[in-house]
């Protein structure tokens, strides 16, 4: 069985006459007689039967047309696929990111990229950032979103945006009239917190050596920690892009005096290239760290030498 064999019974099928199948194939009525005559021999049954001068398939034609027909849907899937790669690169684009650059940045990027991309399928994976930097190194994913450097080998890591802590209580808190925060004006407060071990959990706690916080609430997630402060639950410190994303009702953001560093990147592999649709994306995530009013680092994702630092492993509370 070849391929002329089978489209020769695909046209024939479609047209009910040998005559007219040769005309779609630009080919002879003989050519196609002797196809389909050969392609029965190959599948031990009859596929068609005149009858005076209609042409009838048999029912086991019918049964293998239908299987036909998916194959032949199949192949005209492949087509529409290597047309979207002509045109725009690879016809999908995967994303590995942490959880508040999934729920803060990544819908208003997606609109943009929208804008310019407007058919690409997109798949969008949510981990921590030694989870999203092994979805890169192994090609699961095109391009990640991290928060931390990890110890995964062969990535590229580009900071593509840099922001420093904020004070975070309800709008109603005793400290919410207060322009600046300082260590000590926590005191006594419920402080709703990222997990033990994480290192941006590390950045903040540096600040409290002689902690007098009541840690009430450990969470992953600084969306949670905004949401639960504006509900009056305690106060926090948290990465501003959260909390402007947010734009939760009753939550007051306040600067914090000391400096806690949240930094973001943008990861790729030295594997794999970099594919157009990943560098889209990566400047529409910084346009929206700009518009959130972050320090964006400026180059497209590349293929830097530069090793990441080791020992930052958890990425807990991203």
């Amino acid at each position: 069985m070849n391929f002329k064999q089978v489209e020769a019974f695909r046209a024939v099928m479609m047209t009910r006459s040998m005559t007219t199948a040769a005309g779609l194939l630009h080919t002879s009525q003989p050519n196609v007689s002797r196809w389909i005559a050969i392609l029965e021999k190959t599948l031990g049954f009859v596929l068609f039967q005149r009858v005076g001068t209609r042409l009838i398939p048999t029912p086991e034609a019918e049964a293998f047309y239908a299987d036909v027909e998916r194959a032949f849907i199949g192949l005209e899937s492949l087509n529409d696929s290597a047309s979207s790669i002509r045109r725009r690169g690879t016809g999908m684009l995967r994303i590995g990111a942490v959880g508040s650059i999934t729920q803060c940045v990544m819908p208003d990027a997606m609109r943009l990229f929208r804008q310019r991309c407007s058919d690409i399928p997109v798949v969008v994976n949510t981990g921590g950032s030694d989870v999203v930097a092994k979805w890169v190194a192994t090609g699961y994913c095109d391009i990640g979103f991290t928060s931390i450097h990890t110890d995964v080998p062969a990535l590229h890591y580009e900071r593509i945006n840099l922001a420093h802590g904020v004070g975070v209580v309800a709008s109603e808190h005793r400290l919410a009239r207060k322009k600046l925060l300082k260590p000590a004006d926590f005191k006594d407060e419920a402080f709703i917190s990222l997990p033990a071990g994480s290192f941006n959990r590390a950045s903040i706690d540096r600040h409290f050596p002689n902690d007098e916080r009541i840690l009430s609430i450990e969470t992953p997630y600084a969306t949670t920690i905004c949401t639960m402060v504006a509900k009056g639950l305690g106060v926090s410190i948290v990465n501003p892009i959260v909390s402007r994303a947010l734009r939760a009702s009753g939550l007051r953001e306040i600067a914090f005096s000391e400096k806690v560093e949240f930094p973001s990147y943008a990861v790729t592999s030295h594997h794999f290239p970099v594919n157009v649709l990943a560098s889209r994306m990566a400047e529409c995530v910084r346009e929206v760290f700009g518009e959130l009013g972050g320090t964006g680092g400026l180059k497209a994702p590349g293929r830097s030498p530069r090793r990441p630092p080791p020992g930052r492993r958890s990425s807990a509370g991203r």
